[in-house]
């Protein structure tokens, strides 16, 4: 199945996998309305993708925020009267700390910026999908969200809590034509965790571009089983 002229939100378009996979949809022939935060990371994507205002709105915006994300749906349904696909790439991390030393803010910070911003898109992109016969969502959890790691008690209950939601509307939704999944990646290898990370285990860690690989493969028709799923994608770690 050709993905060509589908709509796709991407949430996150400027950190470390959201180029990626922006660029690998737009190949693809989907239209896209991408979500921003930084102006400077805005300018830095492909041109070629920034430049298309054809297929291509920007929308600058704090998805931890209902009427935020709202505004970035009501544009793309403006724009282009559909939505099909929703990737979910927005996400915070935090370095690993003591459960006893964290703070509310950190523990907030961390529901808010993977769980609440999920919540608010995925609900959002489903109001729009519903009584369609075709939609894709794919959300993004994270190892520690599926196997719990000492230090990692914010970060990993709020990816454990995307991976709960993934799994609970993709039984909702199921018989729908819509599919709800998440990947999740162990240590992506993005720029910024190669500013630190060990050459011998770099060579392991996933990469963006095989998650945007797996993302395009959770749209296809033939996915159309496929929902509900998490997908480990650890590479060597």
């Amino acid at each position: 199945m050709s993905l060509k002229n589908k709509v796709a939100v991407i949430t996150g378009a400027t950190g470390g996998l959201g180029p990626i996979v922006m660029e690998r949809f737009y190949n693809e022939g989907c239209r896209l309305a991408v979500t921003y935060l930084n102006e400077t990371k805005l300018s830095e994507l492909p041109q070629k993708l920034i430049e298309d205002h054809a297929k291509v709105i920007t929308a600058k915006a704090d998805v931890t925020h209902e009427d935020d994300v709202s505004l970035v749906f009501d544009k793309a349904i403006e724009k282009f009267s559909d939505i099909s696909i929703l990737c979910n790439i927005v996400g915070s991390y935090m370095d690993s700390k003591p459960f006893t030393d964290l703070t509310l803010e950190e523990w907030n910070t961390m529901m808010e910026r993977n769980l609440t911003a999920c919540f608010l898109t995925c609900r959002e992109a489903l109001r729009r999908m519903k009584d369609k016969n075709y939609g894709r969502i794919i959300n993004i959890t994270a190892q520690p969200g599926l196997y719990p790691e000492a230090g990692r008690g914010a970060y990993g209950v709020a990816k454990s809590g995307v991976a709960f939601l993934s799994r609970m509307l993709g039984k909702e939704f199921k018989r729908t034509g819509i599919t709800v999944n998440a990947l999740a990646p162990s240590i992506i290898k993005t720029p910024a965790n190669e500013s630190w990370g060990n050459p011998d285990e770099m060579k392991h860690w996933v990469t963006p571009e095989q998650l945007a690989d797996y993302m395009v493969f959770l749209c296809q028709e033939s996915s159309a089983g496929i929902s509900g799923t998490i997908i480990e994608a650890f590479g060597g770690v």
